[in-house]
């Protein structure tokens, strides 16, 4: 892309007005700029150059550091991230080195939610528990999420799937005294050709499987080809997990895929027993992607409780932990009322 380079360095986007550095707004897909509320497209960011300096990359450990192209502060990174915050100054830096070549992803979906939108979504899934701990909803803690760019596998599969199954129907009636029942057996085949369109794995070894994949599926339509400028004011993570090491994720996924299409297709019979189901692949191709997730992390009772929330769809995972206070202040509360009950009504016997 014009105006970067492929050396290991820091990179800000600075506003061609007034010189601040630029951040990716999701809910108006463009660069803006907090100081003078300039905004610009890809197009017009495009055109812009951006001020670089090289870092030294130490070889003997997984921390590598850079210079802030803000402030000139060194920063220090862990080998996964490929965008971060300067922490003395605030601006966003996109550690380019880190998305080159083999690591430079194929597509990526850029965040459409934002921040405060981030915060509501969390506060409408806790207030769904009337236990949980008070200070999840402290807005000093909100203010704690953050948005990351986490990486994925992405596969397109053509498949010719087949399913063997057995249906049963039974009838009936009565003759006298006795109760008789037919069931009938039935060999049921199905089979077709089936395209799959974006079978998603997590590629990222550190992350919280379970967590990240709960707020998946994205949209396949917001899926773009990758570009730099929609790092800027979130992290990312960068993958440490080959296609090869997730491939026989992606197709245990696919059969189950598979399975679950054709035998949605059997409806007239009134029980279904699965024999036997197979997905054969006639063609398949693979893209890294990143993909938009905003992340909070909890700490209650010597425990870490994290949230995910889909940084397109808005679906929001994570499990809430039981205020130990709030419910015995309810349990208490509700026995003194039935014992209170108890007590008038009791004297209203005698």
């Amino acid at each position: 892309m014009s105006g970067f380079n492929t050396a290991k360095q820091g990179a800000s986007i600075k506003c061609p007005s007034c010189g601040s550095t630029l951040k990716f707004n999701p809910q108006t897909q463009k660069l803006a700029c907090d100081s003078c509320h300039s905004e610009y497209s890809e197009e017009q960011i495009k055109k812009l150059s951006t001020k670089t300096t090289e870092t030294t990359e130490k070889s003997d450990t997984k921390l590598m550091d850079y210079h802030c192209p803000s402030c000139g502060a060194e920063l220090v990174a862990d080998e996964h991230t490929t965008a971060d915050f300067c922490l003395y100054c605030g601006s966003p830096v996109v550690l380019k080195g880190r998305v080159v070549g083999e690591f430079q992803p194929d597509t990526m979906i850029p965040f459409k939610i934002t921040k405060d939108k981030a915060k509501e979504l969390l506060k409408e899934y806790l207030l769904q528990y009337s236990y949980i701990p008070s200070s999840f909803y402290k807005e000093a803690q909100l203010d704690k999420i953050s948005g990351i760019y986490y990486p994925f596998w992405e596969a397109d599969i053509d498949t010719k799937s087949s399913l063997q199954a057995e249906g049963r129907t039974s009838h009936s009636w009565i003759v006298g005294n006795v109760q008789y029942t037919e069931t009938k057996h039935y060999d049921v085949v199905r089979a077709g050709d089936i395209h799959f369109e974006d079978i998603t794995v997590n590629a990222f070894s550190g992350a919280d499987k379970n967590l990240i994949e709960n707020v998946l599926p994205y949209p396949i339509k917001e899926h773009k080809d990758f570009n730099m400028e929609y790092l800027s004011g979130f992290y990312a993570k960068k993958n440490d997990l080959t296609k090869e090491a997730v491939a026989s994720e992606i197709h245990s996924k696919m059969q189950d895929y598979s399975k679950q299409m054709l035998l949605n297709t059997i409806n007239s019979y009134e029980s279904v027993s699965v024999l036997g189901s197979q997905a054969d692949i006639v063609n398949e191709s693979d893209q890294y992607a990143l993909l938009p997730i905003w992340i909070i992390n909890y700490k209650y009772a010597g425990k870490i409780w994290p949230f995910a929330i889909n940084g397109v769809t808005g679906k929001v995972f994570g499990k809430v932990p039981m205020s130990r206070p709030k419910f015995w202040f309810t349990f208490a509360s509700v026995a003194a009322g039935v014992a209170a009950l108890l007590t008038l009504l009791g004297g209203m016997i005698l």
